[in-house]
């Protein structure tokens, strides 16, 4: 396969650091047309998220208020990874601190990087299985609503924008890919955890 032509950075300096959080970056670049610019770009961090799947064709999803959007939506478990983390080790921690959860198996369906024209933050989505309630959620400032949906909304719920973020996006749409191809139990009427997050 042929390589596509390349954009040039001649050098780079960070213009705001806003760590540990963010860094902004002004790089001086020849785009492949030939053009020599400045461009601006984010780094922002590693994050790490998770699909938990049950017998039921259902994943635990939080439903919270993010206030930078001003919107409520789906998100799935998940958050940053730490210096030195493995993403699964994240992502393990994360679910327990944000659901109260376990599981048994951890697969990674996923490793990307969202706005890779600006935004530098690579994503790893995780599906996980064999839930199992070991705790209530520790995660006050991450704090919502948990509940089962079942994974054949995915479509409904992203033409909607109701799931928020590309981990989850894609980790939905994954999990629904996965259902289609499992056996399952008959599922319940229920579809609420017993208990809220904060």
């Amino acid at each position: 396969m042929l390589e596509p032509p390349r954009t040039h950075v001649h050098d780079e300096r960070t213009v705001y650091d806003g760590s540990p959080w963010l860094h902004v970056k002004r790089h001086n670049i020849t785009t492949p047309d030939g053009m020599t610019r400045s461009h601006h770009s984010v780094q922002l961090n590693t994050v790490a998220t998770v699909m938990l799947l049950d017998d039921h064709e259902r994943v635990l999803m939080v439903r919270r208020h993010r206030w930078i959007i001003d919107q409520v939506g789906w998100e799935s478990p998940g958050g940053i990874v730490d210096p030195g983390e493995d993403p699964e080790a994240c992502a393990r921690r994360e679910l327990l601190e944000e659901t109260g959860f376990e599981a048994e198996t951890f697969i990674l369906v996923a490793e990307l990087e969202p706005m890779p024209g600006l935004v530098q933050s690579k994503h790893y989505v995780f599906i996980a299985d064999h839930p199992r309630q070991v705790n209530t959620p520790t995660d006050a400032e991450e704090a919502g609503r948990l509940v089962w949906v079942p994974v054949y909304e995915a479509v409904d719920l992203l033409a909607r924008g109701e799931l928020m973020g590309a981990g989850t996006a894609v980790g939905m749409l994954a999990a629904l890919q996965l259902a289609r191809g499992r056996e399952f139990d008959s599922p319940g009427q229920e579809c609420v955890t017993p208990f809220e997050a904060g």
